[in-house]
């Protein structure tokens, strides 16, 4: 399966950043193609929790029905989703990197309708926009969180960090 993949240090410690992220309810406000989620029973979700989450894909509204995998406090979330015939799991680590700060990394694998057409397409068009999506989320959560009014005065300026395979 095709993936993307980003990486961001945010100056936030990880149980501060997984609470959030953990709150699917949130995603709207710093996932990249998010509208609207419908569907969440916990707070934070939970393994088996089905959400359907509206987002922009292909440059039009989608509804997606997503399921969570785990929700491991304060390190791992995954899920697994469809939209519109593509098929996709997504997992976000939070790993502790000193000094209250936390290394995040996006990892999204994906399948799209069409066979080897499909295929060829996730390899060399659309796993490029989907890296620059999954950065600008990052880059997002990233503010919001170094943003809040319980973050100390003086911190900031989240930056991308290099992949680990």
């Amino acid at each position: 399966m095709p993936e993307a993949r980003a990486r961001r240090l945010i100056h936030v410690p990880p149980e501060r950043v997984f609470e959030y992220i953990s709150d699917i309810a949130n995603a709207p406000s710093w996932m990249f193609g998010v509208r609207e989620v419908s569907g969440v029973r916990h707070r934070p979700v939970q393994e088996g929790d089905r959400l359907r989450i509206r987002l922009v894909a292909g440059g039009r509204l989608a509804d997606s029905h997503w399921v969570i995998g785990s929700c491991e406090w304060p390190r791992r979330l995954s899920s697994s989703g469809q939209a519109m015939g593509a098929t996709a799991q997504l997992e976000i680590l939070c790993e502790p990197a000193g000094r209250g700060a936390t290394a995040v990394s996006q990892r999204l694998a994906y399948q799209l309708p069409g066979g080897p057409l499909g295929l060829i397409a996730a390899r060399f068009g659309i796993s490029g926009i989907l890296e620059l999506q999954a950065n600008h989320s990052l880059q997002t959560l990233s503010s919001l969180l170094e943003a809040a009014p319980d973050h100390p005065a003086g911190e900031g300026g989240g930056r991308l960090l290099p992949h680990r395979e």
